[in-house]
């Protein structure tokens, strides 16, 4: 069973988003980038892992 997350982050860049929350997960211990979704437009958000 997976132990849910005690807070979850958004961040929303104008370019650059991706690698600063690499950066911000790396500060701090036991963190992890999951799910990045990336918004082209006004279309749906696809999504990666």
């Amino acid at each position: 069973m997976v132990t849910p997350a005690k807070n979850t982050v958004c961040l929303w860049y104008d370019g650059g988003a991706e690698e600063a929350a690499r950066f911000y997960a790396q500060t701090f211990p036991d963190s992890s980038v999951g799910e990045v979704g990336l918004a082209p437009g006004c279309g749906p958000m696809p999504r990666r892992q």
